[in-house]
């Protein structure tokens, strides 16, 4: 017996391994940190990124005098010093939050998934809420106050069941296109230039097209309002250019491709390479394969050389290239939110804008958090016998998740962060092995080493984790086949909330779609059906019984010889592992009994071998 099969072994036996369900959930040790080691790689760019989104709410620094003039103090000195130390701040802040959420997830809910804060709530917390430099709704300190309080509703709505029978009456096929739509979601992410490859980039007559293409062949985007528009650009020996005087605007990470450039960056193909190298891993079921993919094209893509086209790190690597190189050979970083930190100011409460943030806050946290615990569980079911009940379709430490995720959002509103969320990069780390809240704390043991060491983890590329998502968001639409597509009444609902999340960035936009559009059209057939049955009274096919319930027989049955338990029981979860298994079958052994998935007859293993 080798040295990790010993430690395996000696936790799987042990108290930790008792508590974190180990054994029953066919898992190990060096399984939960391999797992919850590659989902950090792939949140990692949190760090910078929700860094860089709300240090252009300018933090403190529009109301403490330091830019008294929000955007047009930029480029003074001190708003300038008072920026950077702000987002300084913010990086530790984002590093912190998700050390004590990741923390408290692995003990209270025993789930592999990790927390930070949610990519879209900070672009709406810093664009829309506060706005750039304290110029929308509400200052920076008022915005945290409803953020603080949003926390409470959360924990409050959780504890009295609430958010639980919420979940219980959305019909079973938007869930299980929710787990589908967000692997597509994922692959989206992953494909884009801000996290992932750059294959898809954007473009002004279609909206997306295909990238890749190297620095000097990007146009990016610029934003302006419409007075801004005539001193915008300016004709330069008959060329449109850009007016030198405008020389303060920064441009978006958007931008479109011209069509010589197309596919010619060495860096998308190093990604590309690595993505493949990773399918390949994983074709032959080796340990570690996503993690082996992202270090592979990282520690590439850190030599900084003039020859190296696939490069990250320096002057060549283009725009940010040589700020990049800086950063990283600082190597340590002393962590500090003195910026960020306990700055609540509850005063906004007295005027309407604030609360209109909260409501927004809560409803569109609710349904992304909700709409990727219960996928990321559905994911997780696949592979563990029983883990989500047949009957009411809950989760093992469902309610104790709720509540990390509300405290989360409350201790993150302290540390001066927008909103956290449940990453749907989790399965990540999911596919990779992940089982037990073990994986949780390894994440968070990630964040605690990043407190200190964010120049190098924060100078993983984009292109490096962006083929995991694609890989993750592949194996996540496998849910899709368990919905009834012969159903109108199903289908139609169903992919709308797995397109509408993709196309519009937002897990809360697919389930109002897919919710709104199951109730409209189950709810005219219901009042056709009502009708028909008042005017040429019962079908055959109905059992006699209250109007009520021959119009639910008439609105659920496909067919006279399909009863409606009949049609409930093709969303019902079926557990992989006992599939085809008939009453008084034993199951089948811990190492055979992870995702068996049907597909054209055949059975597809998606187990990961210990």
């Amino acid at each position: 017996m080798g040295y990790a099969e010993k430690i395996n072994a000696r936790v799987e036996n042990s108290i930790v391994g008792r508590y974190f369900k180990v054994k029953e959930r066919n898992t190990s040790f060096t399984q939960e940190l391999r797992g919850g080691s590659v989902t950090f790689l792939t949140v990692a760019y949190i760090l910078a990124v929700n860094a860089g989104i709300l240090a252009d709410t300018g933090g403190i620094c529009p109301t403490n005098g330091a830019c008294p003039l929000g955007p047009g103090s930029i480029g003074t000195a001190a708003c300038d010093d008072c920026v950077a130390n702000t987002k300084r701040s913010f990086i530790s802040a984002t590093a912190a939050i998700c050390v004590i959420a990741n923390f408290l997830m692995g003990i209270m809910g025993n789930l592999p998934l990790a927390i930070a804060p949610g990519m879209g709530l900070n672009a709406y917390f810093t664009y829309t809420v506060v706005g750039f430099f304290g110029t929308g709704m509400v200052t920076y300190q008022m915005a945290l106050a409803a953020v603080f309080i949003e926390g409470f509703i959360f924990v409050f709505i959780s504890v009295i069941g609430l958010r639980t029978w919420l979940t219980t009456i959305v019909p079973k096929s938007i869930w299980l296109a929710s787990s589908a739509g967000i692997g597509a979601f994922l692959a989206f992410i992953g494909l884009q230039q801000a996290e992932g490859l750059g294959v898809v980039t954007y473009n002004g007559a279609t909206a997306v097209g295909l990238g890749g293409c190297p620095p000097g062949y990007r146009n990016h985007q610029y934003t302006f309002s419409t007075a801004q528009l005539e001193s915008a650009c300016i004709l330069s020996d008959g060329a449109a250019i850009a007016n030198p005087a405008n020389s303060g605007w920064t441009p978006s990470s958007n931008y479109f491709c011209e069509s010589a450039g197309v596919m010619r960056s060495g860096q998308t193909w190093l990604g590309i390479a690595g993505g493949m190298l990773m399918a390949v891993l994983l074709a032959k079921n080796l340990k570690g394969a996503l993690m082996v993919g992202i270090l592979f094209v990282t520690f590439i893509s850190w030599i900084p050389s003039s020859g190296n086209h696939a490069a990250y790190l320096g002057s060549s690597a283009g725009p940010g290239g040589q700020e990049r190189l800086d950063y990283f050979r600082k190597v340590v970083a002393v962590p500090d939110t003195s910026y960020t930190a306990a700055q609540l100011d509850f005063s906004g409460f007295k005027t309407g804008q604030l609360w209109l943030a909260l409501i927004t806050f809560l409803y569109v946290d609710f349904l992304d958090c909700t709409g990727t615990l219960y996928s990321m569980a559905n994911f997780l079911g696949l592979y563990i016998p029983n883990f989500i009940d047949k009957k009411t379709l809950q989760f093992e430490r469902q309610l104790p998740a709720f509540c990390v995720d509300g405290v989360s959002i409350t201790v993150g509103a302290v540390l001066g962060t927008s909103p956290v969320t449940v990453f749907v990069e989790s399965a990540s780390g999911i596919r990779e092995g992940a089982r037990t809240g073990i994986a949780a704390l390894m994440i968070s043991f990630w964040f605690i080493v990043s407190l200190f060491f964010t120049p190098l983890l924060a100078s993983i590329p984009p292109y490096a984790t962006g083929p995991a998502l694609v890989l993750v968001g592949a194996m996540m639409v496998i849910n899709i086949v368990k919905i009834d597509w012969a159903n109108i009444q199903e289908a139609v609902p169903a992919f709308l909330t797995f397109i509408v999340m993709p196309l519009t960035y937002s897990i809360a936009y697919g389930v109002i779609a897919g919710i709104m559009s199951w109730i409209i059209i189950n709810g005219s057939v219901a009042a056709w059906n009502y009708v028909s049955l008042k005017i040429w009274g019962r079908p055959d096919h109905v059992e006699e019984g209250s109007s009520w319930k021959m119009v639910r027989q008439m609105t659920f049955t496909l067919n006279a010889d399909r009863s409606l338990q009949e049609s409930e029981a093709l969303h019902t979860f079926q557990d992989p592992s006992t599939r085809g298994m008939k009453d008084g079958d034993e199951s089948p052994s811990a190492s055979q009994a992870a995702a068996e998935v049907e597909l054209g007859g055949k059975s597809v293993d998606t187990s990961v071998k210990p």
